[in-house]
């Protein structure tokens, strides 16, 4: 593909591309839930109920005589119950109940339908959203929106008010405990700008049930968050280029930017950014950490790194990021000034004792930064058991073991139980080569072309860094490198290539030097965006491989790395130009085919990644 055929593309070029690729899919996923008859899931499959009126059926009345009802009982918008608080890791005013269709007696008169009569949309307003918001809730979006409208879906439910039938063992818990697999950002988010729409927007433009104007919360959220993914990751790729090419002109390195965004505004996960799912906030904040650190920010790229893992719980592998970057500076560090005391007339404790120092700060500062980053996870662990093992009116009180679940027990004496992997392993088989049997093939073939693709990232990357290394040390002839022994050569490399990831912003990757005689501009940016220097980009996307094809459900491995891996795009990207014509139809064909799946079996709750 040649460089001077593509579209340059701008912030606002992107902007645009994100919104029309967002109006193209969900048009698609409507289009799809009409036509196709929804196949049964099974009963273990949480569904939401947007309660919207369609023709004859009744779907908003609160079961008290058909009275058009805005708000449910217990629910977030229940403002005389006071909802549930979840504030500082604790339970309080918590009613842990089933909830049962019975209308909320709001003291806010914008919060209830029932008693307003200018407040009942139109007919067809209803309609309208049912047909918009339908295909947005199915599979793992029913738990993000019920954990958004029930701000008690978190809490075990109290067993004094459950029925019988299900008090037995650690059954009970079930629920509870599948809601702690969800983080808690997205749905926070949702909750609020759902209880701000009611109180800002008219009435008669919103959906005529709390549930309804969730769900809408939701896709604005997710349309916000997917555009600002979009322009994070074109501006990171903007700026490494920059910085990697001592002679690109600015439109080449827009024109390579804004390939990599349009890779990303029709990544083949896009229909999870679409629907209710967190991947579109978890992308923003990821992007948008990693557009910080590319402008020498990383200080500042730990806040939305640190609420990226409050959103899932992967982000925990931003912290692998800084850590890795850490290494490399301290690595760069160590060389250097054990380099730079080598002819100095010096004891060698001494010399140790300075790399030391020199390095003890830096080190140290990025475990800071990466504590930093992982500890909404230690907080929601934290939390989870809280709610699950202390007495919700005396947070010192732990309950008796006869009403709080088996596992509470093995937290108390074991420091190293996971509340969130107990749950994955519990309810839904995650583990190291769980997944591993037969009738998982067709979810293997699924994610076998991301994980493929990986692979083949890892691979490339790895060779651009080996081939640098040997032109570094000894010329362009490699030839003295391999008369010493491979292992050597190999730790050396790995030295050369953590010192290389560690490179300064004002620093120029690739000088007019080392580039080829005869090398294009498609060229050039196509290695560039595989450069040795990104060590840390392509070893977190070899981490999400691994993790994706050998512990996580395989299927997600898709969607875990489209919205954490701006390595991802990058290599497709530089396939698309090292490659040409060719390989650029191949990288569309794929985008377009899953895309077109997502589009068909999603909304139907059909399974998809």
């Amino acid at each position: 593909m040649i460089i001077s055929t593509f579209r340059r593309g701008s912030p606002s070029s992107v902007i645009r591309l994100a919104i029309l690729s967002r109006v193209i899919i969900l048009g698609g996923m409507i289009l799809s839930d009409i036509t196709i008859p929804d196949h049964n899931p099974g009963d273990d499959v949480l569904q939401f109920n947007l309660r919207l009126s369609s023709g004859g059926d009744d779907g908003i009345s609160g079961g008290d005589g058909g009275r058009r009802c805005f708000c449910l009982e217990g629910h977030a918008c229940d403002t005389t119950r006071g909802g549930a608080y979840e504030g500082k890791g604790r339970k309080k005013t918590v009613n842990r109940r089933y909830h049962s269709p019975v209308c909320a007696t709001s003291k806010d008169s914008t919060l209830d339908s029932s008693t307003c009569s200018t407040c009942v949309p139109p007919a067809f307003i209803d309609s309208f959203y049912r047909l918009l918001l339908s295909p947005l809730t199915k599979w793992d979006s029913a738990r993000f929106l019920s954990l958004a409208v029930d701000p008690a879906a978190r809490m075990p439910k109290n067993t004094q008010n459950t029925p019988n039938e299900v008090q037995s063992g650690d059954d009970r818990f079930a629920d509870s405990e599948q809601a702690h697999a969800f983080f808690p950002l997205f749905p926070l988010c949702i909750r609020y700008v759902a209880l701000m729409l009611v109180r800002v927007a008219p009435s008669a433009s919103l959906p005529s049930t709390f549930e309804g104007v969730t769900a809408l919360s939701a896709v604005l959220i997710n349309l916000i968050c997917f555009v600002s993914a979009a322009i994070s990751l074109y501006e990171t790729t903007r700026l490494l280029l920059l910085r990697s090419l001592e002679r690109l002109k600015e439109p080449e390195a827009e024109k390579a930017a804004f390939l990599v965004a349009s890779l990303f505004c029709f990544n083949p996960a896009s229909v999870f950014f679409t629907a209710s799912y967190s991947e579109s906030v978890f992308a923003a904040l990821t992007f948008g950490g990693h557009a910080l650190a590319s402008r020498g920010f990383l200080l500042l790229a730990v806040v939305p790194w640190a609420l990226a893992t409050y959103a899932r719980s992967n982000g925990t592998f931003s912290s692998i990021w800084i850590l890795l970057q850490g290494v490399g500076q301290v690595v760069s560090v160590a060389v250097g000034q054990w380099t730079a005391s080598a002819y100095a007339d010096v004891s060698t404790i001494k010399k140790i004792g300075r790399v030391i120092k020199g390095c003890l700060p830096t080190m140290a500062l990025h475990i800071m930064l990466a504590v930093a980053v992982a500890s909404p996870v230690m907080f929601h662990e934290r939390r989870g058991y809280q709610f699950h093992c202390y007495d919700d009116q005396d947070t010192n009180a732990i309950l008796p073991r006869n009403v709080r679940p088996s596992w509470c027990d093995t937290a108390e004496t074991s420091s190293r139980f996971s509340l969130y992997e107990y749950v994955q392993r519990k309810h839904w088989n995650v583990g190291f080569l769980n997944y591993y049997e037969p009738k998982q093939i067709p979810n293997f073939l699924l994610a076998c072309p991301v994980l493929s693709l990986g692979i083949m990232a890892a691979y490339c990357w790895i060779g651009t860094s080996w081939s640098r290394y040997l032109w570094t040390r000894n010329g362009k002839d490699g030839n003295k490198a391999r008369k010493s022994s491979y292992f050597v050569a190999l730790m050396k490399w790995a030295i050369f290539a953590l010192g290389e990831s560690a490179i300064g912003e004002s620093d120029t990757i690739e000088s007019e030097r080392n580039v080829q005689e005869g090398d294009t501009p498609s060229v050039k940016i196509g290695r560039a965006l595989n450069a040795p220097y990104m060590l840390v980009d392509y070893a977190i996307l070899t981490g999400f491989c691994i993790v994706g094809a050998t512990v996580a459900h395989v299927q997600v491995s898709t969607r875990l790395i489209c919205s954490s891996c701006p390595a991802f795009y990058w290599f497709l990207a530089s396939l698309c130009f090292a490659c040409r014509d060719t390989m650029y139809r191949r990288v569309k064909t794929y985008l377009i085919v899953f895309n077109i799946l997502g589009i068909i079996l999603h909304p139907n709750f059909l399974p998809w990644t």
